[in-house]
């Protein structure tokens, strides 16, 4: 069976738990840097607070510059790079403040919380601070060599907190209307079906995808298990279909089935359905299980052109 739960550190605890189907009526905390990369997430808490049915609370992180030129006089190094910073800085929250303004246009005003330092510690820490059910950030979809220098901000911050995150593509700014969830029976993979759920407009279609292993799917027809294992599957994927559709009367909720690597399956899907979003649910896993298991959520966030819903452990897991 394909594990499409992701990992997690088993020195973090899941302190916040909301209710997942509630997600977005929350406490947003809208965390961008002013780019188009950015627009979706502003875009959308930008509609649901007009909705009025959510609370949103917006941050700026300036990053200042790393310090130039190993061996330079440190105190003329350490003057540049404040002098650089400065300009920088002021053009960054002017950027995010333009970017605020045009996308809550016509609604009352919205802050702007600013800060400096790390972008990951300070979202995380501005979590918890708040209270937050949710953080919403922007994705930015990158290139090999991109990926290769360093990880997605929205992909070191799910790490790092104990929120759910939602990393959203610059084409969504209104209520999702489709979305796609990775399943493999387990606690918090029916955990990101249900906050999927939650997360849909009116008359959207959640789908419920199950994706094998190419190796065990060979391995099932060797030991002549393949149609009670389909079976077993089939049945156990309607009876979830069924359990979330009573709850969400408001959905479709259909299922599928693939064999192969279990994000590439998602992610695949998730394109040619042309889903709004992907979710899926962090296993808190030792660092062994880590290893070995490797992790969908962050294969799906490298991966991904789609938003990606990223929920963190539960207590039972």
């Amino acid at each position: 069976m394909s594990v499409i739960a992701d990992t997690h550190d088993a020195t973090t605890s899941a302190v916040k738990q909301p209710r997942p189907e509630r997600l977005l009526d929350g406490h947003l905390l809208l965390a961008t840097d002013g780019s188009t990369s950015a627009d979706g997430a502003v875009g959308l808490a930008a509609e649901l607070r007009r909705r009025g049915s959510c609370q949103v609370s917006v941050l700026a992180v300036f990053e200042p510059a790393p310090m130039p030129v190993p061996g330079a006089d440190p105190s003329l190094a350490a003057m540049a790079t404040m002098s650089g910073d400065a300009g920088l800085r002021d053009d960054f929250f002017a950027r995010v403040d333009r970017q605020v303004d045009r996308l809550f246009a016509g609604q009352p005003h919205v802050s702007v919380d600013r800060a400096e330092g790390s972008p990951v510690r300070s979202i995380v820490e501005a979590a918890v601070s708040r209270d937050a059910d949710l953080i919403l950030t922007g994705l930015r979809v990158h290139s090999l060599m991109e990926r290769l220098v360093g990880d997605e901000t929205a992909l070191r911050v799910t790490r790092a907190t104990d929120r759910p995150v939602f990393a959203i593509a610059p084409t969504l700014a209104q209520l999702p209307r489709r979305a796609v969830v990775g399943i493999d029976f387990s606690r918090a993979s029916m955990r990101a079906a249900t906050a999927a759920a939650g997360m849909l407009a009116a008359g959207g279609t959640l789908t419920l995808l199950h994706a094998r292993p190419r190796l065990d799917v060979a391995a099932a027809s060797d030991d002549g298990i393949e149609m009670p294992y389909a079976r077993g599957v089939t049945a156990a994927l309607e009876g979830l279909r069924m359990g979330l559709a009573a709850h969400h009367p408001g959905i479709t909720v259909d299922i599928e089935r693939r064999d192969g690597e279990a994000s590439e399956a998602v992610v695949n899907y998730a394109i040619a359905s042309k889903a709004d979003f992907v979710a899926v649910g962090r296993h808190r896993r030792n660092a062994i299980a880590h290893a070995v298991l490797g992790s969908v959520a962050t294969s799906l966030l490298r991966k991904a052109k789609v938003s990606v819903l990223v929920l963190p452990p539960a207590e039972n897991d």
